[in-house]
């Protein structure tokens, strides 16, 4: 090695070695699943799927989502997935999924009860789905 490789590989590898220690997997949190209903009854080409995370730790307040999706390619079950940053998520707060299927702006389905969200956990989430009466 030439004196400048020598002068320049040491700061190199010390700013690789800083980054890589930002890139770890406790870094990113990903929560995932899949929604479905029980109705065995194709959705118009129309119908979209909103899946929403939120956080529901204020009870006086509405939810905050903090990641959302659409799909139009609605089907049972369909899956979803949220890859975000543990910093973006407050310690101590509850953090929950929420789903409905649209149409235009009629009201399909929507989850009746909580999926709450386990940050520590790897394990895939189930999302039920009810219909809506008209």
């Amino acid at each position: 090695m030439n004196k400048w490789t020598k002068i320049l590989a040491v700061p190199l590898l010390a700013v690789t070695g800083l980054m890589s220690g930002c890139a770890t997997n406790n870094a990113l949190v990903n929560v995932h699943g899949e929604v479905w209903y029980r109705e065995r009854i194709a959705l118009p080409p129309e119908a979209v799927l909103v899946v929403q995370l939120k956080d529901v730790s204020r009870a006086d307040a509405p939810a905050e989502v903090i990641g959302e999706m659409e799909r139009t390619d609605v089907s049972t079950p369909s899956t979803f997935s949220f890859v975000m940053d543990r910093d973006q998520f407050e310690p101590g707060h509850t953090y929950a999924i929420g789903a409905r299927i649209m149409l235009g702006d009629q009201l399909l389905f929507i989850n009746t009860q909580a999926y709450n969200v386990d940050l520590d956990s790897s394990e895939p989430m189930s999302v039920l789905l009810n219909k809506v009466g008209h």
